[in-house]
């Protein structure tokens, strides 16, 4: 009796968290090389690194970049694809992480990450510098006496470590040190301004890096990852639109796309500009979005890229708060910058449910109360359906 009604409980709370589980996320995967069974679709260059990790033929960590806005800047959402991959793949280590977040709400739960106050910062959200240099992660620090940051990855699997800086005429230089031991001095002065990367020696595994920094140094950013699994950096910046991605010079930014080499480019944005967008300026989001992939794409032609579309919002600030006039719109802008490109696209208005789902979802508590932000849980719902997606793309690849 007991190992009936045991049984019958299993079956219940399986059928229950079936019910839960949100539908995964259905991707529109071109072919940009190539036909029929020989087709090369967007999104191979991903699959392909994924089966190299599972192979043991991998020459790096596959790379994962999610660059978006305060929906992703709390490093939620990332998470979730770390927790489904991880598993599976391996833990590739923090990846990239900013020396001092471009806004003090974004986030990272891969690292301890701490720095003194004498950086000067600059973003894409925020003020920037003349020369428009802001880095991989649309954001930069510059010390102009001395200054300091620390890094300590959350797993102990970090095998190589790197600096992303600015050389620079009467630049100063940084000392790296890994667990309290010299590593190594880095002098950044050159005749011109060219964005650099130094290598920081690791023996073993790395529990953390110290960088000390003296004189005029600018830092765009540190790399630590393990030889192996998946990283997931996130770029997400709070209030960060497509149009203000631009004040990152786009050869600059696309230098150091070429460095970072990701297998799997990311962009969910338009929470911000979604208010905003009306007439030309949404007639021509398409070109807006373009631009900000292209760089990345250039950059790295054989990887893959995918672009996902803004979430239903309601006007709150309107009788009735019917929903927001400027998605659909901006839902066929990435739809059609995803095409021009050569990218995989996401239609998450669609998968939500459409004009006005964010109602249902607020009801749900898969919202918060402004209707755009996602909850814990609607989070959850999101990174679940993207995994899923991303996973079933993986083993239709693998089935070809």
């Amino acid at each position: 009796m007991r190992a009936a009604l045991s049984l019958v409980l299993c079956l219940a709370t399986a059928a229950t968290a079936a019910a839960d589980r949100p539908p995964p996320a259905q991707f529109v995967d071109p072919c940009v090389r190539g036909s029929g069974p020989k087709c090369t679709r967007a999104l191979d260059g991903f699959y392909q690194a994924l089966a190299a990790t599972e192979a043991g033929t991998a020459a790096h960590a596959v790379r994962i970049t999610y660059l978006g806005d305060s929906l992703s800047a709390d490093d939620k959402l990332a998470q979730h694809l770390r927790d489904a991959l991880v598993p599976r793949f391996g833990d590739g280590g923090p990846g990239f992480l900013h020396v001092v977040p471009p806004h003090k709400y974004c986030r990272v739960r891969t690292a301890k990450r701490s720095a003194s106050a004498s950086w000067k910062l600059w973003g894409v959200s925020t003020p920037f510098p003349a020369d428009r240099l802001l880095g991989y992660g649309g954001g930069s620090v510059e010390s102009q006496g001395g200054a300091n940051a620390r890094f300590s990855p959350k797993s102990p699997v970090v095998t190589t470590a790197e600096v992303y800086y600015l050389a620079q005429p009467g630049g100063g230089s940084f000392t790296a040190t890994v667990d309290g031991a010299a590593a190594a001095t880095i002098d950044t002065s050159g005749p011109a301004k060219k964005a650099a990367f130094a290598t920081v020696p690791v023996s073993g595994t790395l529990g953390r890096l110290d960088l000390r920094a003296s004189g005029k140094v600018r830092l765009f950013g540190v790399v630590l990852e393990a030889a192996r699994g998946v990283v997931v950096d996130n770029l997400g910046v709070v209030n960060a639109t497509a149009k203000g991605w631009a004040k990152n010079r786009r050869d600059h930014f696309q230098g150091q796309a070429a460095h970072r080499a990701p297998d799997l480019f990311i962009v969910m944005i338009g929470a911000n500009e979604a208010g905003w967008l009306a007439g030309s300026d949404l007639a021509n989001y398409h070109s807006v979005l373009a631009d900000l992939v292209a760089p990345v794409k250039k950059a790295n032609p054989n990887a893959a890229c995918l672009l996902i579309s803004p979430l239903d919002q309601l006007e709150w600030d309107k009788t009735g708060s019917p929903p927001r006039a400027s998605i659909p719109g901006m839902v066929e802008a990435n739809r059609a910058a995803a095409a021009a490109v050569g990218c995989g696209f996401w239609d998450a208005y669609a998968w939500m449910g459409g004009a006005g789902s964010s109602r249902q979802w607020r009801r749900a508590g898969w919202l918060t109360n402004d209707f755009t932000h996602p909850s814990e849980s609607g989070d959850a719902r999101i990174g679940a359906a993207l995994s899923a997606g991303l996973l079933d793309g993986y083993a239709a690849f693998n089935a070809r």
